[in-house]
């Protein structure tokens, strides 16, 4: 006898469900808790970032100097202050500036901030506020005495305050010389010649970084092409040896066009050491006597700054020089001349190749002075 079919019925093989079918959404519900987590990660990293940006949480101790344009916007600015290093995100420096300072305005100039400063620490170091500046501009060819005094006669700091930041202070610049020494003259050559508007409040080492935050900033300015370190690497040439040397056209040239060729000569000289072992400049004896009228006793006088005495280049820097003296230095006209005398007025060089044309130009040079001293008499 055969069994009955068992019939089911269309809804009852609706309701079932072929096996499997739940695994899709297991899968589905562990990559939702895999994308939770992801996106968790990634917001606490970048809090992290931002928070370590905004309080200055770990963030490397070094000296930058910006300089910001006339009636730049917050938005420039945070652009400037993130390409410079100061923060890490320009973007959120600034919302930050937008929500807590609103329409905050920023003093133009130069200022040397700090990449460990907090994100108040910046704004209220660079805006616009009550505090009273002084105006200061220190010339081409000062020394570092002519700064201190020009700094002390504006009222910004004190003889003593000077000098011992200078002699006792550690600067980090990476092109100083790694021995510079505790002495008051140590940062002679860096302290770039410019006009600085400082805070009465500033303090003595704020001055001084400033001065050198614009010489780190001059050293790597490619506006004229070849920056002045690009320069100095492709001639093998020392930023200290760059800066000695221009020091010594600062002083002996008259104009741009006459450092180039004051350049050529003691480029000529330190290249042919063996014909030409000392540089024979008289600024260099002067730095050390103190006075220009140089006597025989002068020219005797036994120092490493004698380069009538002393071979090769002086020890260092004899004064702060200028942009066009720093690069006159490292891109010299090229020439054949070894000497060089002012005119009567000294209002130029006359050049010459060979000792015997150097002593008939010192003659020329001498009759005329003596003769404009006859009429005068």
């Amino acid at each position: 006898m055969r069994a009955k079919k068992t019939q089911t019925s269309d809804s009852e093989q609706m309701g079932k469900r072929p096996k499997g079918r739940k695994r899709p959404a297991v899968s589905r519900t562990v990559l939702y808790l895999i994308c939770i987590l992801v996106i968790s990660a990634v917001l606490a990293t970048t809090g992290i970032l931002l928070s370590n940006d905004l309080f200055a949480l770990a963030k490397p101790d070094r000296d930058i100097t910006v300089t910001i344009p006339e009636d730049a916007s917050v938005g420039e600015v945070s652009k400037l202050l993130d390409k410079s290093g100061v923060v890490n995100y320009g973007s959120f420096f600034h919302l930050f500036t937008s929500i807590v300072y609103g329409d905050v305005e920023f003093r133009s100039g130069m200022w040397t901030l700090n990449s460990d400063m907090d994100y108040r620490a910046i704004v209220n170091a660079i805006r616009l506020n009550s505090k009273s500046t002084v105006t200061v501009t220190i010339p081409e060819g000062y020394t570092v005495e002519d700064i201190i005094d020009t700094l002390v006669e504006n009222g910004l700091s004190s003889e003593d305050e000077l000098k011992t930041v200078l002699q006792n202070s550690d600067f980090t610049y990476d092109f100083l010389p790694e021995e510079i020494g505790n002495e008051t003259n140590s940062l002679e050559g860096y302290l770039f010649p410019d006009t600085y508007e400082f805070y009465l409040s500033d303090s003595a080492e704020t001055i001084i970084s400033k001065m050198l935050g614009n010489f780190e900033n001059k050293l790597n300015d490619t506006s004229n092409g070849k920056s002045l370190m690009e320069l100095c690497e492709e001639t093998d040439m020392s930023v200290s040896d760059m800066v000695i040397i221009a020091s010594m056209v600062e002083k002996e040239a008259v104009d741009s066009d006459d450092m180039l060729m004051v350049s050529g000569v003691i480029s000529n000289r330190l290249n042919h050491a063996s014909e030409y072992p000392y540089l024979n400049i008289d600024a260099t004896i002067q730095y050390v006597v103190g006075h220009t009228e140089l006597t025989d006793e002068d020219m005797k006088y036994d120092s490493p700054y004698n380069t009538y005495t002393s071979k090769g280049l002086p020890p260092g820097p004899i004064c702060n020089p200028g942009y066009d003296a720093l690069r006159a230095a490292v891109q010299p006209t090229v020439h054949d001349y070894y000497y060089y005398v002012a005119n009567a007025d000294h209002t130029a060089h006359i050049y010459a190749k060979t000792q015997e044309e150097q002593t008939a130009n010192i003659e020329a040079v001498q009759n005329q002075r003596d003769a404009e001293n006859d009429d005068e008499n």
